[in-house]
């Protein structure tokens, strides 16, 4: 910031050469000059001295909270995920047979075989889920058949 000290009205209207250097040691003025009854005067800032980063209490609440705040967010998360899988003593059941599909027979005929008494339609949907069955059976394939109905 410059200011201009004027004691009279200036004859020659011309721009003053700022000058840009530090604060002399008799105060934060520099680079004064005179020119036609007015003084030019350059005040410079004071060089501030480094200060050190102070962090307040209200500063350690919330830098705190920053840092708590999302792990206490990814224990909720992983408590509430973490009961899915459940260890049992129970071993899956193989219990099931092979059958070879033969030329023109069809699952509710192989269905009537297997199980005489159990529903046909119980029989045929737990056929197609074990083999995976999708469209049209074709003669030669190898079919798991549960034995349990």
């Amino acid at each position: 910031m410059s200011a201009v000290l004027a004691f009279t009205t200036p004859q020659v209207t011309t721009e003053p050469d700022y000058i840009d250097e530090p604060c002399s040691s008799v105060g934060n003025v520099s680079g004064s000059r005179h020119s036609n009854n007015v003084t030019y005067v350059n005040f410079l800032p004071a060089a501030a001295a480094p200060t050190r980063l102070r962090i307040t209490k209200r500063g350690k609440r919330v830098i705190t909270a920053l840092i708590a705040v999302p792990l206490i967010i990814g224990a909720f998360a992983a408590a509430l995920n973490g009961g899915g899988a459940i260890a049992t003593n129970a071993s899956p059941s193989n219990d099931f047979s092979y059958v070879t599909v033969g030329a023109g027979e069809s699952l509710w005929q192989l269905a009537h075989t297997v199980a005489p008494n159990a529903d046909p339609r119980d029989v045929v949907d737990a056929i197609v889920r074990l083999n995976h069955l999708q469209g049209e059976l074709q003669a030669g394939t190898k079919l798991a058949i549960p034995t349990k109905f």
